[in-house]
């Protein structure tokens, strides 16, 4: 028996209510937590909630959301103070960094794609200009992440969202990203040989569910639904050959 804490990780159930469903800010502390577990700093397990009908471990710590933590007497559903919490118990400093240059290159890729994807922006091109603002600085900035040669804070939160756009605007709205964009496609092939990214990753048919389910996106008939709920899990973890560089 392990003498590390152990952290209890809720997440988003998926479409058959059971299975790991796919929600970034999720992925997010799924990828902090894996990254303290390989430091040994603790040791976590991951339930997955469907918040309609959560279970009574939930419930019983005035949890309403997800993501979410428990860990002894101690429990949260904010994002942010999750992330506060777990770096003030388990601090980790290789998650750190100090780049304004790096947020400032993804701080509005998340919005642009959310446009895009409910129809807000009627074509692509808004997302494309964020995509290559992050690409210029990739290419300038010549490091494997975003601020350094290893995964940081900021990267935990910047690449389930990148490929969320990834995986649902090609599903939804059959949009590819620019096969030019080395810079963009070098980082996410690096996030694909990422442990902790890859662990937590949630598959091509929960990414298309929870984006289709939203109000103004497109949406999927229920044959459609049904199919993706009830086929095996494929993963988007591959980059284009000809930027297999």
């Amino acid at each position: 028996m392990s003498s590390l804490p152990e952290v209890t990780l809720f997440v988003k159930a998926g479409a058959d209510g059971k299975r790991y469903g796919a929600c970034p800010f999720c992925q997010r502390i799924f990828m902090i937590l894996l990254i303290k577990a390989k430091n040994q700093q603790l040791r976590f397990k991951v339930a997955t909630v469907n918040v309609a009908k959560p279970p009574e471990d939930f419930k019983k710590v005035s949890l309403r959301r997800v993501p979410a933590i428990a860990h002894n007497d101690n429990a949260t559903d904010n994002v942010d103070d999750i992330v506060q919490y777990l770096d003030e118990v388990f601090p980790t400093d290789t998650l750190n960094y100090d780049n304004s240059e790096a947020e400032k290159a993804c701080k509005d890729i998340f919005q642009k794609f959310c446009f895009f994807i409910k129809e807000v922006s009627k074509d692509s091109s808004l997302l494309v200009a964020e995509l290559n603002k992050l690409n210029n600085y990739l290419l300038s900035a010549q490091t494997k992440f975003l601020c350094a040669d290893h995964v940081t804070h900021l990267d935990c939160e910047v690449l389930p969202k990148l490929h969320h756009a990834r995986v649902a605007s090609k599903t939804l709205k059959g949009f590819d990203f620019p096969p030019n964009m080395d810079g963009l496609w070098r980082y996410l092939k690096n996030a694909y040989s990422e442990e902790s990214f890859v662990k937590s990753c949630p598959s091509n048919q929960e990414i298309t569910i929870h984006w289709a389910d939203k109000p103004e996106t497109p949406s999927l008939s229920l044959e459609q639904h049904a199919y993706l709920t009830k086929s095996e899990p494929q993963y988007t973890l591959t980059i284009p050959s000809e930027n297999a560089k």
